[in-house]
């Protein structure tokens, strides 16, 4: 995990990019990126009480809101709730599918040619549900 965060922090301390937005988006990733790294241990399942918790992580266009609703220590939905994602919107469904699946945030594939969004829902669900514990 440290190699991973020590990354993302290179891409928080990086210059500017293009503009002022871009750089926004993907140092908003990157900071999301980190937190749910660091919200992984909490956002295991088993961990986790009964009930609906709800986060947000930065996507492709935006902040992606999801919507995770957690019975008997068991994934029973997720759901993106808000985006302004404008294509590729298999992730929107897939992504959420293999964290039912897996009952986890770990070891999701993301959807091909949709990374960031699947990331930001990965990202969104790990900190959903480290509000559980």
């Amino acid at each position: 995990h440290q190699q991973a965060i020590k990354f993302y922090q290179q891409v928080i301390d990086a210059p500017a990019a293009r503009n002022q937005e871009y750089s926004a988006r993907f140092r908003g990733r990157a900071k999301d990126s980190i937190e749910a790294i660091r919200l992984f241990d909490q956002a295991d399942v088993a961990k986790v009480a009964d009930g609906k918790y709800a986060a947000s992580s930065i996507g492709y266009n935006g902040a992606i809101d999801v919507e995770v609703q957690v019975t008997n220590h068991r994934i029973g939905t997720v759901k993106v709730t808000k985006h302004r994602e404008k294509q590729f919107y298999a992730a929107l469904t897939d992504t959420p599918n293999q964290i039912i699946t897996k009952q986890s945030v770990n070891g999701i594939d993301v959807t091909s040619r949709a990374t960031i969004t699947s990331q930001a829902i990965v990202n969104a669900t790990a900190k959903a549900l480290a509000k559980g514990n």
